[in-house]
């Protein structure tokens, strides 16, 4: 499936970014940082942050065997994202459903507005998927190594010269290097997301599940066991939320297999009962929404609520741990 063809001035733009890159490394003795493969496409400064579109080498698609074509992988950093003095680079990486494109389900899920109002001091990564397809398949993210050589680019690219002059207090240095991760999935994105937990030879600290399990039940859970002794941020943290009658089921299903397994989760039968101390604190939460399966993401701020009760870490101060030991309460985008 083909990339939707460029106008001649986006082409311009995107052509020069790109020479640009080519050019600027050999010069600085930073060649490592601009392989050939990798193609800066646009940075656009928004009012909240920095929105970059690159072409990636190590992004999950073109791949072998797979007939999409789209390289292309959005990343977005806040305006109040300052790299910590550990030099590590905390990341969001999020993987859309079926049917859409990758800046489709930014704009529809409110992604980076989500991010910002967490305060996390994260930046925000989304791959292209098979673009508008009914169609699961993680391409080279499904393949051995292959979630390590893709946020291995992402970071290179992002400290190229001409990003880090765009980005200017936020941008990204040299010496940094990727530090804790979590993946949310929405709906098919549940299949590659459990491949980088699979294959990916990355350690992914979290991952939030919006009615997004629909298989590969056993990787979450033998993910989750893996950490089972550990605690903080070096456990591993699942978030399950479910309303369709195939995720129902398989939430069910896990919940069981913890249950066998002797390992204690939160399940909230109804938004809101949980309080955000427990919700922080939960190895594992299984959430019963009442939302469409299309508004899962958003619509009652739970990606936002997932990245407050994170182990990343706030720059910004927020009100929102206040009332920590109450019942949570449920705010509607």
């Amino acid at each position: 499936m083909s990339r939707d063809p460029l106008t001649r001035r986006r082409f311009v733009r995107h052509a020069s970014l790109a020479l640009g890159a080519a050019a600027v490394a050999p010069v600085l003795g930073r060649a490592r940082l601009a392989r050939a493969e990798t193609t800066v496409r646009s940075i656009e400064r928004q009012k909240s942050g920095t929105l970059i579109e690159l072409g990636l080498d190590n992004g999950p698609f073109p791949s072998k065997g797979e007939s999409y074509e789209d390289d292309t992988t959005w990343v977005y950093i806040p305006h109040h994202y300052r790299t910590p003095s550990s030099q590590k680079v905390d990341a969001v990486v999020h993987f859309h459903g079926h049917r859409t494109t990758a800046i489709v389900a930014m704009k529809r899920d409110h992604l980076r507005e989500q991010l910002l109002e967490s305060k996390q001091n994260a930046i925000l990564i989304v791959p292209q998927g098979p673009v508008n397809a009914s169609d699961s398949s993680g391409g080279k993210l499904a393949r051995p190594r292959g979630f390590v050589k893709f946020m291995g680019e992402v970071r290179r690219a992002i400290q190229l010269p001409q990003v880090r002059a765009k980005l200017g207090d936020a941008a990204i240095p040299d010496a940094a290097r990727i530090g804790k991760v979590v993946v949310s999935a929405h709906s098919g994105g549940f299949y590659v997301a459990a491949q980088c937990l699979k294959h990916g030879s990355f350690n992914i600290n979290e991952v939030y599940l919006f009615d997004a399990l629909y298989g590969e039940r056993h990787v979450y859970r033998d993910w989750v066991l893996e950490r089972r002794d550990q605690s903080g941020s070096e456990r591993h943290k699942l978030v399950c939320y479910y309303t369709g009658e195939k995720p129902t089921a398989q939430s069910e299903e896990l919940m069981a297999e913890f249950d066998a397994e002797g390992l204690t989760y939160h399940h909230e039968k109804k938004e809101g009962q949980l309080t955000r101390a427990q919700f922080t604190r939960g190895r594992v939460v299984f959430v019963r929404t009442g939302t469409e399966h299309g508004g899962v993401t958003y619509r009652n701020n739970t990606l936002r609520d997932c990245l407050f009760a994170s182990c990343l870490e706030r720059r910004l101060s927020s009100s929102w741990f206040d009332d920590k030991n109450k019942k949570r309460k449920i705010e509607k985008r």
